[in-house]
């Protein structure tokens, strides 16, 4: 089993992003994914599904609610909730651009999400957070784009699901009330990141273990 220092999970059905450390959940966020919903191809303004990881970061040092035009600051400072923020499709405070990592998923052709430019970035509409509302992006508040931002690095691991995992704390952790526990697998013939809760404790872990190990 390959381990991630950090991972990011997305929920379509629930809007949430969810960043993991160490297996533990550190934060959870609402977004907005695409208004048009889930899909991968070119122009369709749908979001895609599947592994990705960081490919860049763009904002450091620029001011909340700025925004960007093609990638690019513009020195404009947007007003949140007015009418040009659901007009325009606009992209404010910072930028994550999104590298699909999944042979006819989420890369190449016209299905690539790098090349779709498949963002997770702040938004002025900051009302329409928490339901389906972007143009195939992931959109985010403006604080909480920054706190993300700050707390990722390039690489980090994306997984975009249609459902939530659902989160179930271990009794036996004594830390229970204030974390969740993930496992992360790695599924390496098929080349696909995926993730499922770790709902057994120690004892019944070492035993499943082992009969995989056989």
């Amino acid at each position: 089993m390959i381990k991630y220092e950090k991972v990011i999970l997305i929920s379509i059905k629930d809007q949430k992003l969810i960043l993991i450390q160490d297996n533990c959940e550190i934060a959870e966020y609402s977004i907005s994914t695409s208004k048009f919903g889930i899909g991968n191809k070119a122009g369709s303004n749908m979001t895609p599904l599947g592994y990705h990881l960081i490919k860049e970061k763009i904002g450091d040092h620029i001011p909340t609610i700025s925004i960007f035009k093609a990638g690019e600051f513009t020195k404009e400072i947007a007003k949140i909730n007015d009418m040009k923020a659901y007009e325009e499709d606009l992209i404010t405070t910072r930028i994550i651009k999104l590298e699909g990592m999944e042979k006819g998923i989420n890369k190449g052709g016209e299905i690539d999400s790098y090349e779709r430019g498949i963002w997770i970035h702040g938004t002025p509409a900051e009302s329409k957070i928490g339901t389906p509302a972007s143009h195939g992006c992931i959109r985010m508040k403006n604080d909480d784009i920054v706190l993300l931002y700050n707390s990722i690095e390039i690489g980090t691991p994306i997984n975009i699901e249609m459902k939530m995992i659902e989160k179930v704390q271990n009794k036996n952790d004594l830390f229970a009330d204030r974390r969740h526990t993930f496992r992360l697998i790695d599924r390496r013939k098929q080349n696909v990141f995926d993730s499922s809760l770790w709902k057994l404790n120690s004892r019944e872990r070492r035993k499943e273990d082992e009969r995989r190990n056989r």
